[in-house]
């Protein structure tokens, strides 16, 4: 089987973290971190296994608890690679500091913010080690966050306990001054009809919010809506465009061991190491490698003859194994939220659409518009120059 060239990849450098967050699937914490020799040796591999750029994203646990690893990783890529690997973390951003800012700063590294909302909805499920809320501890980094990166990505998890306000809790995100809102459900969480029948209502209560923000020129991006709106507005989106688990996209561990992705993972122990691909002094193990490959392109029966086939979010094998064990048999959940929430979008592009909002249409239309609005955002912050 040919295999594409490695242009994603996530590095974990701990299975360690600060908070519990009650809907981690990233395993039991553990005190194993990896070490600066292997991730160095981690790059060497990917190296000769990408043929372009290639993006790393630390992860964990919580990678900020192994910032002289981060640090030295990325000081090596760019003493040896230079220009060959962008870098990115997730964090939750409590150990975020000025001294993190600086070297972020120095080495262009970006990352995102797991918040998930107003502190009511972050505090139910972001817990510390004692099981208190952690809102008031990343409050204080927030302002910094959007200084260093105005685009900075804050990323919430909805899960059935959130799910009566989590509409303020958007609101909330993009009040903070955040742009870009990742918005996920919480997958294995027991989700009823009841809660559907709640995140309907949130849900047209933001698009209302959507509509005006754009509407009235604020430039504004909430995953739920944008990237369905993309599928309305241009085509459906092919499979391997958004999931391709084992072969351009791949996840490493603390250990050196290889996984198809960062779901994968868990505690790298052996009742996940038979998940594994190979490692990065072996290099991969084809058998293995090719068989998650093979599995995450079989055809979904379940979703043959679907209006909404290639415009939901049913292509991620890696949601499907770890809900359902099967990379190609998709959880209840994403069936019933998908077809709840289509025509609520449907309707909302048909709203911007023939109300003419120019925001809209530039949006989903224009191909230069990313270029195009960061050029103006340069502008405005500019005080109207080029800086």
């Amino acid at each position: 089987m040919d295999h594409s060239p490695i242009t994603s990849v996530a590095l974990c450098l701990t299975h360690n973290c600060n908070l519990r967050c009650k809907y981690c699937y990233a395993g039991t914490k553990s005190q194993r971190s990896m070490s600066v020799d292997t991730a160095r040796q981690a790059l060497d591999f990917l190296d000769t296994q990408s043929s372009g750029k290639c993006a790393v994203t630390f992860f964990g646990g919580e990678p900020l608890l192994e910032f002289e690893c981060l640090k030295e990783t990325v000081r090596y890529a760019g003493q040896k690679y230079p220009g060959k690997f962008e870098f990115r973390f997730a964090t939750n951003g409590v150990l975020l500091a000025p001294d993190v800012f600086q070297f972020l700063r120095e080495h262009k590294v970006y990352f995102s913010l797991s918040i998930d909302g107003s502190p009511k909805q972050h505090d139910c499920n972001r817990v510390t080690q004692s099981g208190h809320g952690s809102y008031e501890q990343i409050a204080g980094v927030i302002a910094d966050t959007l200084e260093y990166n105005p685009y900075t990505i804050a990323v919430s998890v909805l899960t059935p306990a959130t799910v009566p306000y989590f509409a303020d809790g958007v609101k909330h995100l993009f009040g903070l001054g955040f742009r870009y809102v990742l918005q996920t459900l919480d997958y294995s969480s027991p989700w009823q009809k009841q809660d559907i029948d709640q995140m309907k209502r949130q849900y047209r209560t933001l698009a209302d919010y959507y509509f005006d923000s754009l509407a009235a020129g604020r430039k504004i991006y909430y995953s739920p809506f944008d990237s369905r709106i993309q599928t309305w507005a241009q085509k459906p989106i092919a499979k391997g465009d958004l999931c391709d688990l084992a072969n351009s996209q791949i996840a490493i561990a603390a250990s050196g061991r290889i996984y198809p992705c960062v779901q994968f993972v868990a505690e790298d122990d052996t009742d996940s190491q038979h998940n594994a691909i190979g490692d990065i002094w072996s290099g991969f193990n084809s058998d293995r490698r090719n068989w998650f490959i093979e599995q995450n392109r079989v055809e979904i029966e379940s979703c043959a003859g679907c209006a909404l086939l290639g415009r939901c979010a049913t292509y991620c094998g890696c949601i499907n194994w770890r809900t359902t064990g099967c990379l190609n048999r998709i959880p209840p959940i994403i069936c019933e939220h998908e077809r709840m929430l289509m025509p609520i979008v449907d309707q909302l592009a048909n709203k911007l659409w023939k109300r003419d909002v120019d925001l809209f249409k530039r949006k989903f239309y224009e191909k230069s518009f990313p270029i195009t609005s960061y050029i103006e955002d340069c502008l405005i912050r500019s005080g109207g120059k080029y800086a």
